[in-house]
């Protein structure tokens, strides 16, 4: 890990933008879910949207982990 000249590890900020990135991220898809619910049917966009933020997760998840090895 990286250590700033204050003692604070650059990588802990990294991890902690990116959790909440995700977790903004997995809000946004409770909204879709909530949106479409009780059946969850949801339209081509809303499956796309879906995808993307499914993405946006991944992405911060892999981030995330890459910052613990």
């Amino acid at each position: 890990m990286f250590i700033s000249s204050s003692g604070l590890t650059l990588m802990t900020t990294k991890i902690v933008e990116k959790t909440f990135e995700a977790l903004f991220a997995l809000e946004d898809l409770r909204e879709v879910l909530r949106k479409t619910a009780p059946f969850h049917s949801l339209t081509k966009e809303q499956k796309e949207e879906v995808k993307a933020i499914l993405n946006k997760v991944r992405k911060a998840l892999d981030e995330i982990e890459e910052g613990f090895k």
